[in-house]
């Protein structure tokens, strides 16, 4: 009987030997679910079981996709619109290694290089973008799905085209997405920066501050220390082929992205975990954040490195350290009193409760995108936070999540429903209008007539609507 368990270990399920499906074609999801479809049987389709929500778990049939992840075509006809079509369970970093042989690049990279391709298609993944859009999903420009009821439908621009804002949002619920074509684009190189400065200093002057951040640059993720809130900018442009490399002293620095060693994974992060194990005390997290991570990142904003995107698809494996993220995004104009808010907690936390988070916030920006119903951005441009922590059953942690959605809720904020625990399944269709929630869901139960695709968590994120 197969366990299945997510990746930072906090979730885990059984699932009985003929329950568990891994097919190898179309017509072998299309047995599959005709049988589920006959038996009245809930079915499940799991992707890299990245998610640290339970919006992956399933009872009755769980089909994993993973065997299904070859490249089907790269089409080069319009030079202004290059697409590729894939299997579905065709990972990130496998996408990643066929592209760059071929001098082209997917729209979004993420840093996760697991994901499968069929389920970021339909999900709030994304990386951090100023210049275009920074959800995965809104490159989708078809799929072919194995629908609840057993048909093989194309969804696409020309055909089915009132399903595509809703496919690109699909969260497993509309049936087996088994191909994908999205547009990819020629290769070109980032060329990456750090800047370094205090968030009081950034918030002074925040929109002017912001659109010069904007100006100068394609894509900005930052990182957030709230001990002392110092402020880190990783600052991303687009260059082209031939430009010169690195500048010392960080000129190391795209040797190692460029073999697959995140520091953050494969350095910090460990650093940190070891640390804590013996004292998880404030203090000790706040000496850590400053030791390991703070002043090696300082070395950083002297200097600048060159890589390929592709080169940023990383895998983690099961040995890798687990560790917890809390990503909420909130309207531009609310982020700068969030951040204050989000200070405030934690001081609060470390004062009262002895409770300090030794890893930064994370910052990322996503601009408006209307393109999938459930975006997170479809009425504004949006701006992350997302506080990550080393330990994802510490009671303290949870403690501070809690904490940490009240004050979001009062900032506008919209939780991510694959990474937001406690938060996401409460509050997102909250954050949404009414009349997207209900086209969504009548979308979704004209193809899923008998809800077999509807597990308990969207069952309870939807329950004021269904």
């Amino acid at each position: 009987m197969p366990t299945l368990t997510n990746w930072n270990d906090t979730i885990r399920w059984d699932v009985p030997d003929d329950q568990f499906k891994t097919p190898k074609q179309i017509s072998d999801v299309q047995a599959i679910v005709k049988q589920a479809f006959e038996r009245n049987q809930p079915v499940t389709v799991v992707g890299a079981l990245h998610s640290t929500t339970e919006c992956m778990v399933g009872t009755g049939i769980v089909i994993s996709m993973k065997n299904m992840n070859e490249l089907l075509s790269v089409d080069r006809r319009d030079p202004e619109r290059l697409t590729v079509t894939v299997q579905a369970g065709m990972s990130l970093h496998q996408l990643c290694s066929h592209l760059k042989e071929k001098g082209l690049q997917p729209p979004v990279i993420l840093e996760f290089g697991n994901f499968q391709i069929g389920a970021v298609s339909g999900t709030h993944a994304n990386d951090t973008s100023i210049t275009r859009e920074a959800q995965f999903s809104s490159f989708i420009l078809s799929v072919k799905l194995v629908t609840p009821t057993a048909d093989v439908m194309e969804i696409s621009e020309t055909q089915n085209t009132e399903y595509l804002p809703a496919i690109r949002s699909h969260f497993g619920m509309f049936g087996v997405v088994c191909e994908v074509t999205l547009r990819v684009f020629e290769s070109q190189l980032l060329r990456v920066s750090v800047h370094t400065t205090e968030v009081d200093t950034f918030l002074d002057g925040f929109e002017g501050k912001l659109e010069t951040l904007k100006a100068d640059h394609d894509q900005v993720f930052g990182m957030l220390f709230p001990h002392t809130g110092k402020l880190f900018w990783q600052c991303r442009k687009f260059v082209e082929p031939g430009t010169p490399g690195p500048s010392p002293p960080v000129s190391w620095m795209d040797r190692i992205e460029s073999k697959g060693v995140n520091l953050y994974k494969d350095v910090l992060l460990p650093l940190v975990k070891a640390g804590t194990s013996v004292n998880k005390s404030a203090a000790v997290a706040e000496l850590l954040s400053t030791a390991v991570i703070e002043l090696p990142m300082g070395i950083f904003s002297h200097g600048s490195y060159v890589i390929n995107p592709c080169d940023r698809g990383i895998i983690y494996s099961e040995r890798d350290p687990g560790f917890d993220f809390y990503d909420w995004v909130f309207p531009e104009q609310h982020w700068g009193d969030m951040v204050r808010g989000f200070l405030q907690l934690s001081d609060h936390f470390r004062r009262e409760r002895d409770f300090a988070l030794p890893l930064p916030a994370l910052i990322y920006f996503i601009r408006k995108d209307e393109a999938s119903l459930l975006s997170r951005s479809r009425g504004a441009n949006m701006m992350a936070i997302d506080p990550t922590y080393q330990d994802p059953e510490d009671p303290g942690w949870k403690a501070f999540r809690l904490a940490f959605n009240e004050i979001a809720v009062q900032q506008g904020g919209i939780p991510h429903i694959n990474k937001t625990r406690d938060g996401a399944i409460s509050h997102f269709v909250r954050t949404q209008d009414p009349e997207v929630i209900q086209l969504y869901l009548q979308k979704r139960k004209e193809l899923d007539p008998k809800d077999l695709f509807l597990n308990d968590f969207f069952r309870t994120m939807f329950a004021e609507y269904i």
